[in-house]
């Protein structure tokens, strides 16, 4: 038989000595080990001078552009141009058959001296009924018919003339000149051909290169966005900007010449939204030539007490809304909503949400949350000052 008393004794030994080694296991417990510690960099936010510029896409086109078309119908005998070439305002390009024209001169000049001899001897048989009328000789109605056959010979003569000009005319049409100068494309007839008088199809198309218009494609909201904010004082214009427009070509490049505005569009494309904006570029290397899609930069207007931060300081939410991380007067980590209007110089320039005096986070990102204290952290200093830049958006600058 089990001694009862001697089992319950064993168990209470146990269970003291399991006490006894759990509470050795917690005092001889290392203690809990602490986190990394990163350092944060961050910005204080000051004001500064920006320039801003507005980026417009636009197409190149010649400045004149004439398409050339027979005055007259006829066979092309020579093509008197070499395509591809400049050519001068009043140059010959093609001549037609002149032939027919000639003939047509000739008959018109005949016919002006067979009227110039009927009117010769209308007048003086018009004299001669004047003298007799006045003695009865013949009767007041034989003198008003020789008067009106003077009258009607005097019309004939003035017919045959302009009949005369008009064939001069028609034969000079057989050569056909250039009118503007300019350099001529590609010839759609050959010697043989025959052309009809204003015919839809041009003979050649000659194109002013020197200078060059290039036509910018801006949105009517961003017009009324601009006159707002310049209404509103956000920014002041300058004198000469309309002269100091600058021009990206197709590979990247930054085009030598700056242009000038010419004009902007009255009305608005009522499928698009848009409205046209036209500049002018001094084009003498022939460098740019119609149709090159482009990209020019155009003076918006200076910003005097504008903020930037760097564009890796600013993340988006899943909605699109542009925020930022501050460090508050608590050193804690506050998330911010802002207002990011465009990219300068990689830098975001902030229209709304932050003040001068705040901290911005640049550096650590991945490292802090809202509401956790910042252990450590360095100011990063960024070079203040005038800064000029170019825009994500397009914005039409109207002078």
């Amino acid at each position: 038989m089990i001694n009862l008393s001697a089992l319950k004794r064993l168990s209470l030994a146990m269970v003291w000595l399991s006490t006894g080694v759990l509470q050795g296991c917690e005092d001889t417990a290392a203690p809990a080990a602490k986190g990394p510690q990163y350092d944060i960099g961050y910005i204080t936010i000051n004001t500064q001078q920006v320039v801003l510029n507005d980026e417009m896409p636009g197409r190149t086109l010649a400045s004149f552009e004439a398409e050339v078309r027979p005055q007259v119908g006829g066979i092309i005998l020579r093509q008197l141009f070499e395509e591809g070439t400049m050519v001068k305002q009043g140059q010959p390009l093609y001549q037609i058959d002149p032939a027919p024209f000639q003939l047509q001169l000739d008959q018109a000049q005949s016919d002006l001296r067979k009227t110039i001899a009927n009117q010769s001897t209308a007048r003086n048989r018009a004299e001669r009924y004047r003298r007799l009328v006045r003695e009865r000789a013949v009767s007041q109605q034989d003198y008003d018919d020789a008067v009106a056959t003077y009258q009607e010979a005097q019309s004939d003569v003035a017919s045959a003339k302009a009949a005369v000009e008009n064939a001069k005319i028609n034969l000079n049409y057989t050569r056909v000149y250039s009118p503007i100068a300019g350099r001529a494309g590609r010839s759609t007839v050959t010697a043989g051909a025959l052309v009809t008088a204003n015919q839809s199809a041009p003979l050649v198309t000659v194109q002013t290169y020197n200078p060059m218009y290039v036509d910018l494609t801006a949105s009517s909201t961003e017009l009324l966005k601009f006159r707002r904010e310049l209404a509103q004082g956000q920014f002041t214009r300058t004198q000469g900007e309309s002269k100091n427009i600058t021009l990206f070509l197709e590979d990247g490049t930054t085009y030598d010449h700056r242009g000038a505005i010419l004009f902007s569009d009255v009305n608005i494309d009522e499928t698009t939204g848009s409205f046209v904006l036209r500049v002018t570029f001094p084009n003498p290397d022939q460098i740019l030539l119609p149709g090159m899609f482009v990209r020019a930069s155009l003076p918006r207007g200076v910003m005097d007490k504008a903020i930037l931060i760097p564009a890796k300081a600013l993340s988006r939410t899943p909605k699109g809304d542009a925020q930022v991380s501050v460090i508050n007067s608590d050193n804690k980590v506050d998330i911010i909503t802002v207002t990011a209007d465009r990219l300068v110089d990689n830098q975001w320039l902030i229209t709304k949400g932050l003040k001068v005096g705040q901290k911005v986070i640049v550096d650590g990102l991945q490292f802090v949350r809202p509401g956790s204290p910042v252990a450590k952290s360095h100011e990063i200093t960024t070079k203040q000052g005038s800064v000029q830049g170019t825009p994500g958006s397009s914005t039409p600058s109207q002078q």
